[in-house]
Order: C-alpha cells, then structure tokens, then sequence
C-alpha cells in the first residue's frame, strides 16, 4: 500500500467529511476548507447535531442523564455504557501516512476521524457506531471502512470490528463487518480517492463541479455557477 503520491508532505491531511466535501463540489471545498472565502453561521441543523453528539458522549463516558427531548435514546445508550469491554466516546483518532497511529495534533497525522462510539473487547473483537442525525443514506460505506482501519491501528489486538451506521432520528441502522485482512483493500480502495484531493492540493486546482443544489445550498457566491 504505497502512499507517496498521497501525501507524504507533513502539512497534508484529510478525513472522510473533506474527501466528501471535495468531491462534491472542488471549488466549494476550495472556498470553505482552504481559502476560507465563505464562513457561514452554524445551522439549527449542525446545532441540534452537535447537542446530540455531546448529549451522547456525556450519557456514555461520564454516565450524565440526557437532556430533556432525549430521553427516548436513554435505553440504548445505557446498555453501550454497560457493554463489557474497555468504551470510548467521542474518541479521536489520526494515522500516519504510513497507516501508524498518530496523536491528533501531530505534524505527521494525515488522516483524521472522531469515533463516536467504540468498545474494545478481550479476544480481538471491537464494536464501532457513528451516530447521524440526518436521513438514512446507504451508498458509501467508505466511513465505517475507514473508522475501523484506523481502530485496527491504533488497538493491534482487534481483529475483527462490527462497524454501524446508527441514523438516530430514523430508529434504522447499517452495519457492516471488517477483518485485518481487509485492510489492504480498504486502502486500495480509498487511496485512489484521497490522490486526486492530493493532486489538488498540489496543484492548486479546483475546478467547480455544477449540479442541482448549487443555487439554493452553495454561497460561493465568486463560482460562475452560483446563479445568485
């Protein structure tokens, strides 16, 4: 698993949202990630989002009762705070280029991701949630690949992590199952990904990428497709 065309440099690095983001839409990435030309105010979205996730974390890590409005998740997160094992919440996880573990704010970290939920347990067995709080979406399981590579690297006695995607408004899950002896192909299939956000960067080239949501969701108000 050769990287060096990945991003080798010490001031690149990347996670799954950025990858999602840049190719979406390159000159939108471009505008809120790297130029920072367009700051918006935090939507009652990402707000409620958030509320949510460190509503969670308290509950798991620190055993807080949940907030009015949440007490219908109290059943599920009493029962991931019992789980027997060794629990995180909220944990956050970097890799080198080189797939080694790396503390957050490492000049060598190049890949990032937050855990939101993880158990490690005797046996070589982890269990991994990602909590979302938008509607169900099923057509990339890249981020559960990626969380459970990175928990692989970080914990060298699990061999085996039951990974989910918990849409918690929705009351539905997607799970999925990864081994160490997939990791080259987690990788393998990824790397040609984070290569052109890579190239990119080197060659500060990020072309828009038109599409239905411009008008309505994009303030990039500089981008020729705009429309505003």
């Amino acid at each position: 698993m050769n990287t060096s065309t990945v991003g080798t440099a010490a001031r690149f690095s990347w996670s799954f949202t950025a990858l999602k983001n840049f190719e979406t839409c390159p000159r939108r990435y471009q505008a809120y990630t790297l130029t920072k030309e367009v700051v918006e105010p935090e939507s009652e979205a990402l707000r409620q989002g958030h509320a949510l996730h460190a509503a969670f974390e308290a509950r798991v890590a620190k055993g807080t009762p949940l907030p009015l409005g949440m007490g219908m998740h109290e059943r599920l997160l009493a029962k991931l705070a019992a789980a027997p094992g060794q629990v995180h919440a909220e944990q956050k996880l970097a890799l080198t280029h080189d797939f080694r573990p790396a503390s957050w704010f490492s000049h060598g970290a190049w890949f990032r991701t937050v855990v939101d939920y993880a158990n490690i347990r005797d046996g070589g067995l982890a269990t991994v949630i990602d909590y979302k709080t938008g509607k169900p979406d099923y057509a990339d399981d890249v981020q559960l690949a990626l969380t459970a590579a990175t928990v692989m690297a970080h914990e060298p006695g699990v061999k085996h992590v039951k990974a989910a995607l918990l849409f918690v408004a929705y009351g539905q899950v997607e799970r999925h199952e990864y081994r160490r002896e997939d990791l080259s192909a987690i990788w393998a299939g990824v790397l040609p990904r984070v290569r052109k956000l890579w190239n990119a960067r080197q060659e500060d080239v990020f072309p828009p990428k038109p599409g239905g949501l411009c008008r309505r969701y994009c303030a990039v108000s500089s981008c020729p497709f705009n429309g505003r």
